[in-house]
């Protein structure tokens, strides 16, 4: 009897229809990735490249690839990086190389054989890196086309992406990540479009920590930031309950070109401009229950109405906006988190001439 039992037990265990409830929803298990992109034009730059491969410690795994090459007779560029669950850190070089970092980490919780399953996880995460001359620009595109997971576990593959390039000249970047920060460091930007979500997730403490971030970087284009949008037709838009947990945003940035900057997300959004005699300013910040606050030097505030979205608003303009020679006009909206605008000169600037 006691036999007959132990049997059904069994059976019951390894039934199929047991086994796949318990298996994890289809976006957990390893899968095409949500980077949807397509290899470069131009000629392929000389590339020196390294894999440590892939090493495990405890219940995690490790495989770093590094990617450098000579762009000294390039001028500015283009750059394009994809990454579900990673940092992007996207920064000056010191000399005429473009240097690429990809890292890649498997975490094997809740697995029998946790190092093995982390490793299997970065296994079936394909990586594709490009690295081009096309009409003197460099070009620099990384994504992965797939994304593993543990199973059992459910843990994906974390891709972290640092890229140095040379400061000379101006890039277009496209950033699209969302669970980790973005940074954009002391580059000038002909053009940017940044798609996230929220930032570096720690298991112990509540939320999200870190966000995306434009430090030091020179604005001489339209600047687009927007943590809740997601992906036409491959990452749905945040819903309202997300919205509160979109990574914060943080700008720091002078203008050496008509500019516009938007900035969209459900965390708060701090942005300082480097005042400048000859530049001009409108700014526009919006909040739903939050606060905005926008400091314009000499600026000259309008009335403005809000509506059901963003109960909150307030429009700056510096004076003389319209005959200014150089113009940024500048959106900032949050409909859970508060926004700060500023440009104010530490001293008084002299007048243009």
């Amino acid at each position: 009897m006691k036999r007959r039992i132990l049997a059904l037990c069994l059976l019951l265990l390894w039934s199929p229809a047991l086994v796949k409830a318990q298996q994890p929803p289809p976006e957990y298990r390893t899968r095409q990735s949500q980077c949807r992109h397509e290899p470069p034009t131009g000629t392929a730059l000389q590339i020196r490249r390294t894999d440590s491969g892939t090493k495990t410690h405890g219940y995690t795994a490790e495989r770093v690839l590094t990617f450098a090459a000579d762009a000294g007779r390039l001028n500015g560029g283009d750059i394009l990086i994809c990454t579900e669950y990673g940092r992007v850190e996207i920064e000056d070089s010191d000399d005429n190389e473009v240097r690429l970092q990809i890292r890649m980490e498997g975490f094997g919780e809740g697995s029998e054989e946790p190092s093995e399953a982390a490793a299997r996880a970065i296994a079936e995460t394909e990586i594709r890196a490009f690295m081009t001359s096309d009409n003197g620009r460099l070009t620099v595109r990384v994504w992965h086309p797939t994304l593993g997971f543990t199973n059992p576990g459910a843990q994906p593959a974390w891709v972290g992406v640092r890229l140095q390039v040379p400061a000379r000249g101006a890039y277009r970047v496209r950033t699209e990540a969302f669970h980790g920060n973005v940074v954009v460091r002391r580059l000038t930007l002909a053009a940017a479009t940044l798609r996230g979500a929220v930032g570096d997730k720690y298991k112990g403490i509540p939320g999200f920590l870190f966000g995306t971030e434009l430090d030091n970087v020179a604005l001489a284009g339209d600047i687009d930031i927007d943590n809740l949008a997601g992906l036409p037709g491959i990452r749905a838009a945040a819903t309202a309950q997300q919205v509160p947990l979109a990574a914060p945003i943080f700008v720091k940035a002078r203008v050496v070109g008509n500019s516009r900057l938007t900035a969209v997300t459900g965390g708060d959004i701090r942005i300082a401009i480097q005042p400048a005699p000859n530049l001009g300013i409108r700014a526009v910040g919006e909040s739903g229950t939050g606060t905005v606050r926008v400091g314009i030097d000499a600026g000259v505030t309008r009335d403005t109405v809000g509506n059901e979205s963003f109960r909150v608003r307030r429009e700056v303009l510096s004076p003389d906006f319209d005959r200014a020679a150089l113009r940024i006009e500048i959106r900032a909206a949050s409909a859970p988190g508060s926004v700060l605008i500023a440009a104010v000169p530490n001293a008084p600037l002299p007048r243009p001439r």
